[in-house]
């Protein structure tokens, strides 16, 4: 079996890759000899980072003949049908599985999340092509009503995303004595200067000793959010290396008493790893995850986020460390055992509709 993946990848986000990981390693365990090809914008880092085969995700005529001899493709995981970025990210997506569609190939959307989709003419663009696919699994309840409301009327499963499948226990060990919190922001254009409340936080936890590491999750654009971030901060934080593999920054989201984070997979990562967390949404998908697994969200920063509200509610959770510690390890249990299914489910797609 051969089958071709198409997602956000080569782009040094972390997240993204993580996922990457995860759906092939979940595909692996479910069929030995799979042949994987995956749509890269850095097919020789792909190709060295999750030892498959890659080819330029530009290069549409290579594309073209990659889906023409598989077993399938699969578009997924990730956010990548919505325009909050630009149209481009829907035009992209839904290309590649037109072009799939054009040699008779079956399509498996993998855990995505949907949305937001402002512009009617994307809409009309996604139910098409979303009517055409063989399976539909998404990560969130909300795009899920979104692909209601558009006009999608194939069936759907409701997945977890394919991060909450990894397993980290034999991750590399890193010597940390200090506690600390963990902070994941990224660059965002919004009337309200969020990084000022975050600051102010971190001011009130580093006059308390306690220490703050911030964690850049998408290469130097994070790095760049992060530098800026320390500048407003009265005392000495540390930016952590922006091109870490996946099992160093698991390593110090491990070893944190908590996380604060804006970059969704910087969250998924922590609730995997039983590490409470405080998001600060700027997406949807920010809101969907953390009503998830029941943990706060402090607001949206389009609408203005509150130092205060930050600093409460990281001391609650640190004085109420083992309770919500625990009814979290309670709230992801059954995501992480059931986010490798989707990859069965997949696979059982492509061998039906390959015995057609």
């Amino acid at each position: 079996m051969k089958v071709v993946i198409s997602g956000y990848y080569g782009f040094e986000n972390i997240g993204d890759e993580a996922i990457l990981k995860s759906i092939i390693i979940a595909l692996k365990e479910e069929f030995e000899e799979i042949e994987i090809t995956v749509l890269s914008n850095n097919p020789i880092e792909t190709k060295k980072s999750h030892n498959v085969n890659s080819i330029n995700r530009w290069n549409f005529l290579k594309i073209y003949k990659e889906l023409r001899n598989s077993s399938g493709l699969i578009s997924g995981g990730g956010s990548l049908l919505q325009d909050v970025t630009s149209s481009r990210s829907i035009a992209y997506y839904t290309l590649i599985i037109g072009m799939a569609k054009i040699v008779n190939k079956p399509v498996f959307v993998y855990a995505q999340g949907v949305g937001p989709i402002n512009k009617a003419i994307n809409r009309k663009i996604t139910k098409y092509f979303l009517n055409k696919v063989e399976y539909i699994s998404l990560r969130d309840r909300e795009s899920s009503n979104l692909i209601k409301s558009i006009g999608v009327n194939k069936s759907f499963e409701i997945v977890p995303d394919p991060v909450m499948g990894l397993d980290f226990r034999f991750s590399e060990k890193i010597n940390v004595n200090e506690e600390y919190i963990i902070i994941s922001v990224r660059d965002w254009r919004s009337k309200n200067d969020y990084l000022i409340q975050i600051a102010s936080a971190c001011n009130y936890f580093i006059a308390n000793d306690i220490e703050i590491k911030l964690l850049p999750m998408h290469g130097k654009e994070d790095e760049k959010t992060s530098e800026k971030l320390a500048s407003m901060i009265n005392g000495d934080v540390e930016i952590l290396k922006y091109d870490m593999n996946i099992n160093q920054r698991i390593n110090y989201i491990k070893n944190a008493k908590l996380m604060i984070g804006m970059r969704l997979h910087a969250l998924i990562f922590a609730g995997n790893l039983g590490v409470p967390m405080i998001g600060i949404s700027y997406d949807p998908k920010i809101d969907s995850y953390l009503k998830l697994v029941d943990q706060p969200c402090i607001g949206n920063i389009d609408d203005g986020i509150d130092s205060n509200e930050l600093v409460q509610k990281s001391l609650y959770i640190l004085n109420n460390y083992d309770s919500i510690k625990e009814k979290l390890r309670q709230n992801t249990s059954n995501l992480k055992s059931n986010a490798k299914l989707t990859a069965r489910k997949a696979i059982n797609t492509f061998k039906t509709y390959n015995r057609k």
